[in-house]
């Protein structure tokens, strides 16, 4: 529509939860609205609650796509607002849908109602329909007609509109707690770190520097989907870096088949207590079943015996044409293919993939553990993360009738 005067907003499972909860997680999305909506400059009046439904009032129609991209929100719809009578709904319908009927087009009208009325939803779509037939002479379509008109009445107030665009759903950002995402700079992770927002939970990226045996290209990466991912946010992260070198040379001269399986370790113990100073309810990472080696399942339990904070895996389930296929929605793909592969120079070249813990927990008594936490601890920095407004957003959103 060339002419709006606000985004009519819908969002899901928030409708379930109780009054309390239900009108907490609605105040955070109200809020999380207008932050997206400051950020990408785009003017608005006021973002308003209805029962079910927000209302973003505004004249311009690129407040629907920078909308559907706040997590919590399940589809908008650019709408003109016309007082609840059926003569006013019909004149709005037709100065709406008129310019939309070119050639053939057909049409079809999707009426729904709340509230109490002395018309029914039948009277909104009979009374419409005739009138864009008889001024138009368009053919009407019940189903996939070219031009779907949607009505939507609301007390007082009818919504009307010809296009609904799909959301990114999930949860607000912020109702869900705080967890520590582990960020390598590859494709997985920070994609499972954006799926832990979508959830609602908010994050504190972690970037561990394996500096001699990674180039610069990993920490490159790992700072583009960091400011992607505040870009998701629509706030700047807090990105914790923790050089890692040392360690990882010491667990490679140890045991070389199980670098990686020692290396993981100390990087859990490390995250856990970054969690429990963060007040973080746990850790996150982009691991999945069998993806390397240090990702069998057997490898994997004997990596969660280090941290004694719960660790999240949304990707566990997923293989990787999955994973790139959600990371090139979400946009970051690209900036974890940029440059040269961030080969970890470290690895052994037939790593263990069936770790037995009672194994490990002997290895690591011929470290130095607490030095070695001591010192990561000490080499631990914190780099705010701003989201960039030149970040190209990829999550095309989805129209449909």
């Amino acid at each position: 529509m060339k002419t709006i005067d606000s985004i009519l907003v819908r969002y899901g499972e928030i409708g379930i939860k109780s009054d309390r909860v239900r009108s907490r997680y609605e105040h955070t999305l109200v809020n999380n609205i207008e932050k997206a909506l400051d950020f990408c400059e785009i003017p608005h009046d006021a973002v308003v609650r209805d029962f079910g439904r927000i209302f973003v009032h505004t004249q311009h129609a690129a407040a629907a796509p920078a909308v559907a991209r706040v997590f919590g929100v399940v589809s908008v719809s650019p709408v003109q607002t016309s007082i609840a009578t059926l003569d006013a709904m019909k004149d709005a319908a037709l100065r709406i849908i008129s310019p939309l009927l070119t050639g053939e087009k057909s049409f079809g009208i999707r009426p729904r109602r709340t509230g109490t009325h002395d018309y029914t939803s039948k009277d909104i779509g009979v009374t419409v329909g005739r009138a864009i037939e008889k001024a138009t002479g368009a053919p009407v379509r019940l189903t996939k007609p070219d031009v779907p008109l949607f009505i939507e009445v609301r007390a007082e107030r009818a919504y009307i509109y010809t296009e609904v665009i799909r959301g990114v759903g999930g949860l607000p950002l912020g109702t869900q707690g705080k967890v520590v995402a582990l960020i390598s700079g590859g494709i997985d992770s920070p994609v499972a770190a954006w799926l832990m927002m979508k959830r609602g939970c908010t994050i504190v990226p972690l970037f561990f520097d394996c500096e001699p045996y990674t180039s610069d290209a990993g920490r490159e990466r790992a700072l583009g989907v960091v400011k992607a991912l505040a870009v998701w946010a629509g706030r700047p992260l807090d990105l914790a870096i923790v050089q890692h070198g040392g360690s990882l040379g010491q667990f490679r001269k140890l045991a070389p088949r199980a670098t990686c399986i020692l290396c993981k370790r100390m990087m859990y113990r490390i995250a856990a207590s970054i969690a429990k100073a963060t007040r973080a309810h746990g850790i996150v990472t982009g691991e999945s079943i069998g993806q390397v080696a240090s990702q069998t399942t057997q490898n994997l339990l004997a990596i969660d015996q280090a941290s004694d904070a719960p660790v999240y895996r949304p990707l566990i389930g997923l293989d990787k044409t999955e994973s790139i296929k959600l990371a090139r929605r979400i946009g970051t793909y690209p900036l974890s293919t940029a440059g040269h592969p961030a080969v970890c120079g470290a690895a052994h070249r037939h790593p263990t993939t069936n770790a037995d813990l009672a194994e490990l927990k002997a290895l690591e008594t011929q470290l130095p553990l607490r030095e070695l936490t001591a010192a990561a601890s000490k080499s631990l920095t914190w780099q705010r993360i701003f989201p960039e407004k030149s970040f190209r957003w990829v999550l095309c959103p989805e129209r449909k009738a």
